[in-house]
């Protein structure tokens, strides 16, 4: 109910080794509990540390409640956890349908960044990038 995916520590290996490839992530459906009205699931929430990557996933029907594509900070529920550093993650290919209301839920510590390889999440081409709001980030080459 909190995630279709979830990789929680990744640093152990290089990067790139890490990844998710080619999934198809649905987040409503005609069988899904009843339970599922209440909650806010992440179609995959990222790892907590550095060298994931997410290449060629789709999302659909993440169109309920605060429902996210990809969410933030794996097992970092609260604002006492021990992390608070940032994180990057490495994406490429993915795809989103019209029912994909919000594509990132940013979680304690709100601090992750995305290096979107193919301008799939971004929509601003290659090599862009998905950071958390904060005012300090806001640079004119940035869009909100």
């Amino acid at each position: 109910m909190e995630s279709g995916m979830e990789m929680s520590e990744t640093d152990f290996v290089e990067d790139g080794w890490s990844k998710i490839v080619g999934g198809f992530v649905v987040g409503k459906s005609a069988n899904t509990e009843e339970a599922l009205d209440r909650k806010s699931p992440k179609g995959i929430t990222c790892a907590r540390t550095e060298n994931m990557s997410i290449e060629g996933v789709r999302f659909y029907n993440f169109n309920f409640n605060h429902a996210a594509a990809l969410g933030t900070c794996s097992h970092c529920w609260h604002d006492n956890n021990t992390d608070s550093g940032a994180r990057t993650i490495t994406v490429s290919d993915l795809g989103f349908d019209d029912t994909v209301w919000q594509r990132v839920i940013y979680t304690t510590p709100f601090r992750t960044i995305f290096h979107d390889k193919t301008g799939s999440l971004t929509g601003e081409g290659e090599n862009s990038w998905f950071v958390p709001y904060w005012k300090h980030l806001l640079q004119p080459e940035c869009k909100e």
